[in-house]
């Protein structure tokens, strides 16, 4: 079913956004979905995107609602200005409207979640409530090894990209997969930069306009991406290199491990020459599959 977005404010003002729902006078919510976190709502599908202009095909995430409501007919209010998970001013406006509607403990519920969705499609609403499983990054900000993923729209589907300032390109990895990948479908291991460029894994790096590659992808099968930087060889075996290996491990698949003759080895150690090419690890019955793309 399409959906209409009757009214909709995202400059982050409270005052505004509780203007913008007394306007909406005759709109009956059916079901409230409130965040305070913008990545909460942006993996329910409560976002815009517009083109990136540096990278054909990549679209920049923008119009985040942290607040959210559907009536009966599914046409939607969206705002940014209201929020939850804090005592501020967001808050203080949701807490607003939710006792407008009638809803019991609203500033508990609203105050101590950061994730909360209300069914009033009965007329008897039902509060679902909780913390965000982004709640753990924010809350400490000084043991952090990596920078938070830039999030972005490619071939219609969510491609999270670790931060050109990244130092722990594992702990990024740990940390995204067990929140936005249900399970993982297959690795994607670029060595060749032309390829990198043609399947355009690439994006602009973080405060700049410059482009920075992205060799290694792992694509969940809920179809979300994961994008990762370190650099690839091509004169060196997949199996053969420290960061194939500890991503394998991370996705859990097993051990990529194609046999080689010992001549081949001499021969590929001594030319010099590129010997591997792009490829995607899967695993299909139970056993680790490689295909050249």
């Amino acid at each position: 079913m399409e959906v209409t977005i009757v009214k909709e404010n995202y400059d982050g003002v409270t005052k505004r956004s509780l203007q913008a729902w007394k306007e909406l006078k005759t709109f009956e919510p059916a079901e409230l979905f409130v965040y305070k976190n913008s990545t909460d709502a942006i993996l329910q599908g409560f976002y815009k995107y517009k083109p990136n202009p540096y990278v054909l095909g990549l679209y920049d995430i923008h119009e985040v609602p942290h607040f959210i409501a559907k009536d009966k007919y599914g046409d939607e209010f969206r705002t940014s200005g209201l929020n939850c998970g804090y005592g501020g001013e967001g808050p203080r406006g949701t807490i607003s409207i939710l006792e407008q509607l009638g809803i019991d403990n609203a500033e508990r519920i609203v105050k101590g979640n950061s994730v909360i969705y209300i069914d009033m499609k009965n007329g008897t609403p039902k509060v679902e409530a909780g913390r965000s499983v982004f709640d753990d990054y924010l809350r400490d900000p000084m043991e952090r090894t990596f920078e938070s993923a830039r999030v972005y729209n490619y071939g219609e589907r969510l491609v999270f990209t670790e931060s050109n300032e990244s130092t722990d390109t594992l702990g990024f990895l740990k940390f995204y997969l067990e929140r936005v990948i249900d399970e993982v479908e297959a690795v994607y291991f670029l060595v060749d930069e032309d390829e990198i460029s043609s399947y355009r894994r690439q994006a602009p790096k973080r405060y700049t306009d410059r482009i920075m590659d992205f060799p290694i992808a792992i694509r969940g099968k809920n179809g979300i991406e994961i994008w990762l930087k370190p650099y690839l060889s091509n004169i060196k075996r997949l199996e053969e290199q420290t960061i194939v290996k500890n991503v394998l491990e991370v996705v859990g698949f097993p051990p990529l491990n194609r046999e080689q003759g010992i001549l081949d080895k001499v021969r590929n150690t001594l030319s010099g020459k590129p010997i591997e090419r792009p490829a995607v690890v899967i695993v299909e019955s139970g056993q680790l599959e490689l295909h050249y793309l």
